[in-house]
């Protein structure tokens, strides 16, 4: 394992680089007190895009192929050394923009895209804030919410990335520590001006990430921020938006802590994402408090205390929890309440019912992982699996089945009415983007498939090989 001395080392020496040698993108900044907005790359003519990736970001330093000796004090050896945006919204952001880039088939004109994504997240006017920027405009995304500060330093993280594709972290949050519930309220006013603008693309999700690590918004702050967030995208009930939350650095030593963080905000939760290290911090109160019927779960991924607390999740108001079981795959629960799935179907028109309005209350499946042939790099695994979902789940009118069905050639006239997003097909697709994330060959973009290719491929049953 590495030295706490060393990651150290590694973290100062970065942070310490001379501005001269920092990347600075092509890019006008408007000046907003000692706050400025990062504007989008010259190619970017559409605004206000479909899907919004809010919450934590930091510049991470991966260091690949880390030997793990188990010893605390032992010199351990790495290959290389690479920059990549981390952190719930650069993770979700890149991933997303990636699936949704145009193909070079892609008879869309070149101005256009069929989704657009928005990253709003905090950053420094530094080295790390400005690499940052430009991998979000690699990735395709917008950076016209991101918000520079000059008064605070951008988050950075070393992770030992291991040969059996797990990783470790060590992170200094800085400007997280700082970002408020007010500016990101504010960055979202400017998303909904340029929605009134471009009425053809109303945002269909909003995805926060890591509220256990941003002490600003937690607990009452975080659930009023979501419920205005929501508000603000609705643009006045004519939009209905998907709220998605992916939970990490929860903390074990004191449970109480993290289930007040998150317990008060769960009735503006539509999806909610965490692994079973996390639900099991969470379940320590709720043991006996959920209305849930116990069964022998001997041979069963998801134990009962598990399904307990996923149980008290939808008892407070969470219409979706996806589980993450790492190399077991994931579990989707959709809550039994009707009515709460109902809160996302209240406009009249069916070309805006998102696939989750549709779903059937109490439905809970097992989603499989497959297999990757070649090197893993399992850093973003989470994150790729909760985007993914999100981006099924908010399927507006069945606009990724009608994007499937234009575009395979095996779809029969009589199938087009029968082929849906189910908790099952989302849970699948998010698989798959977790697939392409975590081999090292296609994370980044070369070779990786579309989201409408993914679809197709579980529509035509070409799925790779299960782990």
């Amino acid at each position: 394992m590495l030295t706490k001395a060393l990651v150290i080392a590694a973290a100062t020496i970065l942070y310490n680089i001379p501005t001269v040698q920092a990347y600075t993108p092509n890019s006008s900044i408007n000046t907003r007190n000692s706050i400025k907005m990062s504007d989008t790359h010259n190619n970017n003519n559409i605004k206000g895009g479909s899907i919004i990736c809010a919450g934590l970001s930091c510049l991470d330093l991966q260091l690949v192929g880390c030997t793990q000796s188990g010893s605390d004090e032992a010199i351990e050896r790495y290959d290389e050394a690479v920059h990549c945006a981390g952190g719930s919204a650069s993770m979700t952001g890149t991933t997303l923009a990636l699936l949704l880039r145009q193909s070079d088939d892609d008879n869309t004109d070149n101005n256009e895209q069929r989704e657009k994504v928005h990253i709003l997240t905090k950053v420094g006017p530094d080295f790390a804030g400005n690499t940052l920027l430009e991998f979000y405009r690699r990735s395709g995304a917008s950076t016209n919410l991101v918000l520079t500060d000059d008064t605070a330093r951008t988050s950075m993280a070393v992770l030992p990335i291991y040969n059996n594709g797990k990783r470790g972290c060590f992170v200094n949050l800085a400007c997280n520590d700082g970002f408020t519930s007010d500016e990101l309220l504010n960055q979202l006013d400017i998303a909904v001006d340029d929605n009134k603008t471009t009425s053809n693309r109303p945002t269909r999700a909003f995805l926060f990430g890591y509220p256990h690590l941003m002490p600003k918004m937690q607990g009452d702050s975080l659930r009023d921020m979501l419920t205005s967030a929501r508000q603000k995208l609705s643009l006045e009930e004519s939009n209905i938006v998907l709220v998605g939350v992916d939970l990490n650095g929860v903390d074990g030593s004191d449970s109480t802590a993290a289930r007040e963080a998150l317990m008060p905000s769960l009735c503006e939760i539509d999806v909610l994402h965490l692994n079973e290290d996390e639900v099991m911090v969470l379940s320590q109160q709720d043991k006996q408090q959920a209305n849930v019927e116990k069964k022998d779960t001997t041979n069963d991924i998801v134990s009962f205390e598990m399904l307990t607390q996923i149980s008290s999740f939808h008892e407070h108001g969470c219409a979706v929890v996806l589980l993450s079981l790492g190399s077991k795959g994931a579990f989707v629960s959709v809550t039994p309440d009707i009515k709460r799935l109902q809160r996302l179907s209240t406009t009249n028109n069916e070309q805006q019912q998102i696939a989750i309005s549709q779903w059937i209350p109490g439905t809970q499946v097992r989603i499989p992982a497959f297999q990757i042939d070649g090197e893993v790099n399992a850093n973003g695994a989470g994150d790729a699996l909760f985007s993914g979902f999100c981006l099924a789940a908010s399927s507006w009118g069945s606009t990724m089945e009608q994007l499937v069905y234009k575009e395979s050639s095996s779809m029969s006239s009589s199938e087009e009415g029968q082929w849906k997003v189910s908790p099952q097909v989302a849970g699948t697709f998010a698989s798959l983007v977790a697939w392409q994330r975590c081999n090292a060959k296609t994370r980044d973009g070369n070779g990786m498939k579309s989201a409408t290719q993914l679809m197709q491929l579980i529509h035509e049953g070409k799925l790779p090989c299960i782990l």
